[in-house]
C-alpha cells in the first residue's frame, strides 16, 4: 500500500522479499511454511500487476521467491520428509496461480533446491547452522512448537529444558515451550529479526510469568504484538482444542513506535505490552506471603490428611447421630468447591482434645480414628508419622469465631464474579479452597468486584481455561488504596444488598446464581451498584474498560511495591 504506483519502491519491495527467510523451527509437516510461502507469492502477484501499469517492461511476470529462503527443523522425520515434499507441491500450485494471471510461469520440473528443513532435535539444535544469520539478513521466526506442562515432561523432555533453559534460576518449573522462547530470543539478539510463537496462554498467567518474562524481558526484547488467549481447534480425530496466544518479539533497538494487541477482531496500539498481554509496564505481580494492601490474611481450608475416615456423607451423618444422638455435636458441615457452588452435601468429625474420653463410647468415630491412625503412620511423609498423635483431628483445625469467608479455588470463566461467601462458625472450609476467617464486611466487596476479578482474569493461573485463585498470586499482590470509615461503610451496604438479592433465591444453588445466562437481574445490579463503590475507592472518574482497569493496577501495584521498598 505505501508502494503503490510508484515503481522504485515496488521493485525494492521485491528485492526485500526475494531476501527474506523464514525459519520454523518446529516445523511438524511444514504447514506454517506453506502458508507463508503461498502469501508472500500472492503479494508478489499484486506487486508485478501494480507494476505493468506504470511500465509494460514488466509484462512478463516470474516469481523469484525460491524455497531455498525457507528454512525448517521437526524432530519426527516423516513429518520432516513431508514438509519438503509439501513446499514442492505448493510452488508447483503457485507456478500455476502466475500462469493464470500473467500466461507463463517458470518451470515446477525438474525439480529446483527445495526448502532447507532439517531432522533433529531443535532444543539441542545450533539455530545459525541451520539458518545462517550471515549479511543481515532479515529473518522470520514462527511456529507452533509443542507445550508440555512440568507434570506431562518425559525425562527427554527435561533434558531437553536443563539444555536450552538452564539459565533460568527455576528452570525445572517451566513450560517445555520455552525453550523455544529462548532459543529464539538469543538467535535474533542484535539483529533487525523477529519472532512469534503460537503457545498455550499459561506462560502468560500465574507463576510461569514470574519464572520466564523478566529473564525475557532482560534479554533486550520486547513484545511488538499479542493476540490474547482464544481457543484453537483442528480437524484432527477427537482434537478438543487448545486455549492459545499468539507472541511477537523483538530486540527493544528495533524501536517499533507502536505495538498491537489482537483480541479477537478487534485490536489496539500502545506503547508497551507486559507478560500479561496487556497495555502496561514490564513489572511482573510476584508471589507474596503477605497482602501488599491493608487486607486481612488469606489461608488455605483446612486439609484432613485422613484416608476420609474423618469425612462423612450425608447418610453417614443420619446413621451415626440416630444411633448415637449424643455425637451430634461432633459434626460438623464441611465446603470445598463443590459443596459451596453446587449446594452439596458432607460432613466431618470435629473433635476437640477436650472430647476424647466422651467419644471413646461411640465405637465408630473410635474405629474411624484408628484408621486414620494407621493412614498417617504408614505414610511417606514424616510429618503425617507425627499426626498420628492426633488422629481424631484435621492436619489443621482452623475456624472463625464470628463467621468465615470461602474463596472457591477454582471457578468457571464463564463467571463475571467469583462466588464467595459466609460461612457459619460451625462451618468447616477444607483446601485447597482459600478462607478468610472472621473478616470486617468491606473486604466481602473488595474481592468480589469487577476490578479485582480484572486483576484475577491477568495474574491467577488457569486449570484449563477455569480460573486457579490463589492467596500468593492474586489476593496478597492485589493493589488496593488505604479506604477510611465511610468509605467501609459504604461498601458494607452494598455486601448487605447483595448478600439479601441471593436469599431471594433459596431454589437457586450459588453456581446458579452466578452463571451469567441465569444470574438473576437484581443480583447483577446489587453487584454492578458494587463494582461502582469499590472502583470509586480508586478514583472518582469512571473506567471505561478492563483494559483500562487493568493498566491503572499495574500502576498502582508498581508504586505501592515502590513503597513497600522505601519503608524496609
Amino acid at each position: 500500500e505505501k508502494a503503490l504506483g510508484n515503481e522504485k519502491k515496488l521493485t525494492k519491495l521485491l528485492e526485500r522479499i526475494y531476501d527474506l527467510r523464514l525459519f520454523d523451527p518446529a516445523c511438524g509437516s511444514g504447514n506454517f511454511l506453506i502458508i507463508a510461502y503461498k502469501e508472500l507469492c500472492k503479494i508478489e502477484i499484486e506487486i508485478f500487476k501494480q507494476l505493468q501499469q506504470i511500465d509494460n517492461k514488466w509484462d512478463i511476470g516470474v516469481s523469484g521467491i525460491r524455497l531455498t529462503q525457507f528454512y525448517g527443523i521437526e524432530l519426527d522425520d516423516f513429518a520432516h520428509e513431508t514438509a519438503k515434499l509439501s513446499l514442492w507441491l505448493a510452488e508447483h500450485q503457485m507456478n500455476l496461480a502466475f500462469k493464470s494471471v500473467f500466461g507463463m510461469a517458470k518451470p515446477t520440473l525438474p525439480l529446483q533446491d527445495g526448502g532447507h528443513i532439517v531432522c533433529g532435535n531443535a532444543t539441542r539444535l545450533d539455530w545459525e547452522v541451520v539458518c545462517p544469520k550471515d549479511d543481515g539478513a532479515e529473518i522470520y521466526i514462527l511456529g507452533n512448537p509443542p507445550y508440555l506442562g512440568s507434570r506431562y515432561q518425559t525425562a527427554t523432555h527435561k533434558e531437553d529444558i536443563e539444555i536450552a533453559c538452564n539459565l533460568l534460576p527455576k528452570y525445572k518449573k517451566v513450560d517445555y515451550i520455552i525453550c523455544w522462547f529462548l532459543k529464539a530470543g538469543n538467535y535474533v539478539k542484535g539483529t533487525n529479526s523477529a519472532f512469534s510463537f503460537v503457545s498455550t496462554n499459561s506462560i502468560c498467567q500465574g507463576e510461569q510469568v514470574e519464572l520466564i518474562w523478566p529473564y525475557i524481558f532482560d534479554m533486550g526484547l520486547e513484545m511488538f504484538f499479542a493476540h490474547q488467549s482464544f481457543k484453537w481447534t483442528n480437524n484432527a480425530k477427537g482434537n478438543a482444542g487448545v486455549t492459545v496466544i499468539i507472541i511477537g518479539l523483538q530486540n527493544i533497538s528495533n524501536k517499533a513506535k507502536k505495538k498491537t494487541i489482537y483480541n479477537g477482531n478487534l485490536s489496539s496500539e500502545t506503547n508497551n505490552i507486559n507478560a500479561y498481554l496487556v497495555s502496561g509496564g514490564n513489572t511482573v505481580s510476584k508471589k507474596r506471603t503477605k497482602p501488599l494492601s491493608n487486607f486481612p490474611k488469606m489461608e488455605s481450608g483446612n486439609k484432613a490428611t485422613d484416608g476420609g475416615f474423618l469425612i462423612l456423607s450425608k447418610q453417614e451423618k443420619i446413621k451415626l447421630i440416630s444411633c448415637y444422638p449424643n455425637s451430634d455435636k461432633f459434626v460438623r458441615r464441611i465446603y470445598g468447591a463443590q459443596e459451596f457452588l453446587n449446594g452439596l452435601e458432607r460432613w466431618c468429625l470435629w473433635i476437640e482434645d477436650s472430647d476424647l474420653d466422651e467419644i471413646s463410647s461411640v465405637p465408630p468415630i473410635v474405629k474411624r480414628i484408628s484408621n486414620v491412625r494407621a493412614i498417617r503412620l504408614n505414610s511417606k511423609d514424616k510429618g503425617a508419622h507425627k499426626l498420628a498423635e492426633s488422629a481424631h483431628q484435621f492436619r489443621e483445625m482452623k475456624k472463625g469465631k464470628i463467621a468465615s469467608l470461602i474463596f472457591p479455588t477454582v471457578s468457571s470463566e464463564r463467571r463475571k464474579y467469583i462466588p464467595i461467601g459466609y460461612l457459619g462458625v460451625d462451618d468447616v472450609i477444607i483446601a485447597p479452597n482459600q478462607a478468610i476467617y472472621d473478616p470486617e464486611p468491606f473486604i466481602f466487596a473488595i474481592i468480589s468486584s469487577r476490578i479485582h476479578m480484572t486483576w484475577v482474569r491477568a495474574v491467577a493461573g488457569r486449570l484449563k481455561t477455569d480460573y486457579r485463585y490463589s492467596s500468593a498470586l492474586c489476593y496478597n499482590t492485589f493493589p488496593f488504596p488505604e479506604i477510611d470509615q465511610a468509605q467501609k461503610t459504604t461498601l458494607e451496604d452494598h455486601v448487605f444488598n447483595v448478600l439479601d438479592e441471593r436469599e431471594k433465591h433459596p431454589e437457586k444453588t450459588m453456581a446458579e446464581l452466578y452463571d451469567p445466562d441465569k444470574m438473576p437481574e437484581g443480583l447483577r445490579k446489587a453487584h454492578h451498584e458494587m463494582d461502582l463503590a469499590v472502583e470509586q475507592c480508586y478514583r472518582k472518574k469512571s473506567f471505561k474498560s478492563d483494559e483500562e482497569r487493568l493498566e491503572y493496577l499495574f500502576k498502582l501495584y508498581e508504586k505501592m511495591i515502590a513503597a513497600e521498598k522505601a519503608n524496609l
